[in-house]
């Protein structure tokens, strides 16, 4: 097992952009650019994934049975949990060129070349936080 936390890494892109933050609240995700989970103690994680059971989705510890729910997730994340759950199609390289080239203005060479590099329809946060930030530094 392999714990990995991307908050540091997201943290380095800074604040977003005031058009970015509309999106964001939009969806009602905004609780979520300030949820950072930093794992402090590796053998908590490690005791927790043991005690997991994937057939009923819950933790069996010694109290007994312990589930955690949509309202426990509504809780700690701040999260509205309201309407149906969202489903998503899964991208193609193809697509994921398209949607880079037209929400990212990137040129469409640099958009396939970067999926070529991260082996598949998707991208490198390095690369993605490079891209924010030129972006970012050009409406400046």
């Amino acid at each position: 097992m392999k714990l990995v936390s991307h908050g540091r890494k997201v943290d380095k892109f800074g604040r977003p952009a005031p058009e970015i933050e509309g999106m964001i609240a939009a969806t009602g995700l905004s609780p979520l650019t300030r949820c950072s989970v930093t794992t402090t103690d590796p053998r908590l994680i490690s005791a927790f994934v043991e005690r997991w059971h994937r057939e009923t989705s819950t933790f069996h510890l010694l109290v007994g049975e312990l589930t955690i729910t949509l309202d426990d997730m509504a809780s700690l994340l701040h999260l509205p949990i309201t309407g149906t759950l969202h489903t998503f199609e899964p991208l193609v390289t193809s697509d994921t060129v398209v949607l880079l080239t037209k929400l990212l203005e990137v040129s469409p060479e640099e958009a396939r070349a970067e999926t070529h590099q991260a082996s598949g329809p998707h991208v490198w946060l390095s690369w993605l936080r490079d891209v924010y930030e030129s972006r970012c530094q050009a409406k400046w």
